[in-house]
C-alpha cells in the first residue's frame, strides 16, 4: 500500500506496478491537491548548497549516493513523461543557485567544485543573465521544469487495473506493523499490506525518529506575473535567506 497521492506516492505506485506488484494508493483528500500541486515545479538535483555540506558531514560516499539518487530521479521523470506521452509542459532547463552577497561567493565556488567531483554537470558562473546584479551563481545542466498536476494526474491514470487501485477520500489514521501490516482508516476500514510506503507530507506514522515532534510550520508564497522583455532561460533560487525562487512558464 502507498499512503499519499502526491508526486512521491503516485510515482512509487507507478514504479511498483511496473515491477508486477499489486498496489493500493490511499489518499485522504484528492490526489495532487497538496504540496505537489502547489510547488514551483522544478525537477532538479540542486537543493540549495547541499553537496559541500554532505561531503563534509557524512563523507564522499554518502554525498555520491545523494547525487546519484537525485540525478537518476531527474532522468527517470523525463523517461516516464516521454514513454507515457504525458503532456506536462516538460522542459529541460539549467538550474542556478545565485547570490547577491559577497559572503556566499566562496560557498558557491566550493559547491561547484564538490558537485562536479560527484559527476554532476556543475559549474561556477559570475553572470547567470538575470536583470539585476548578481555576485556569483552555481549552474547545474540537465535539470527540468514541468506542470506537476498535469504530470501526476496523467500518471495516476496508468495505475488502476491488474490488481492496482487509487482510493481518494480515504484517510489513514493508524498502522499496525507486523508480518502483514494493518492500515486503519477514519471510517473503521482495514487494509492489509505486505509493505507500506509512507508518502505523506506530514509523518502520520512515526515508527522511527519522532519526526512529528521535530516539525515546524513554514509558509511560502508564489506570484505569477507577466515580465517586460525576455528573461533568461533557467530556474533560479537564492543562496541566502529568505529564499527567492524564479522560473519562467509559457503562457
Amino acid at each position: 500500500a502507498v499512503i499519499g497521492g502526491g508526486l512521491a506516492g503516485i510515482s512509487a505506485a507507478y514504479l511498483l506496478k511496473q515491477e508486477g506488484l499489486r498496489v493500493a494508493v490511499l489518499e485522504a483528500d484528492r490526489i495532487c491537491q497538496g504540496t505537489t500541486g502547489h510547488s514551483t515545479a522544478k525537477i532538479t538535483s540542486q537543493h540549495d548548497l547541499i553537496y559541500a555540506w554532505l561531503d563534509k558531514e557524512f563523507g564522499r560516499e554518502r554525498a555520491q549516493q545523494y547525487a546519484d539518487a537525485n540525478e537518476t530521479a531527474v532522468k527517470t521523470m523525463a523517461d516516464i513523461a516521454k514513454s507515457q506521452k504525458i503532456d506536462c509542459d516538460f522542459q529541460w532547463q539549467p538550474a542556478y543557485v545565485y547570490t547577491e552577497q559577497d559572503k556566499y561567493v566562496e560557498e558557491i565556488q566550493k559547491e561547484a567544485e564538490i558537485a562536479a567531483a560527484l559527476g554532476i554537470a556543475a559549474e561556477y558562473v559570475q553572470d547567470p543573465g538575470l536583470p539585476f546584479a548578481v555576485k556569483a551563481a552555481l549552474r547545474f545542466e540537465g535539470q527540468a521544469q514541468f506542470h506537476p498536476r498535469k504530470y501526476v494526474l496523467a500518471l495516476a491514470q496508468t495505475i488502476p487495473g491488474e490488481g492496482c487501485e487509487i482510493y481518494e477520500n480515504t484517510k489513514v489514521v493508524g498502522i499496525e506493523e507486523g508480518k502483514i501490516n494493518t492500515i486503519s482508516t477514519d471510517t473503521d476500514k482495514k487494509i492489509r499490506a505486505d509493505k507500506v510506503v509512507l508518502a505523506t507530507h506530514f509523518p502520520i506514522h512515526d515508527a522511527l525518529g519522532f519526526y512529528f515532534a521535530r516539525m515546524y510550520s513554514e509558509r511560502s508564497y508564489i506570484l505569477g506575473v507577466r515580465a517586460e522583455g525576455k528573461l533568461p532561460e533557467g530556474m533560479f533560487i537564492t543562496a541566502e535567506s529568505p529564499g527567492r525562487s524564479l522560473r519562467t512558464q509559457a503562457a
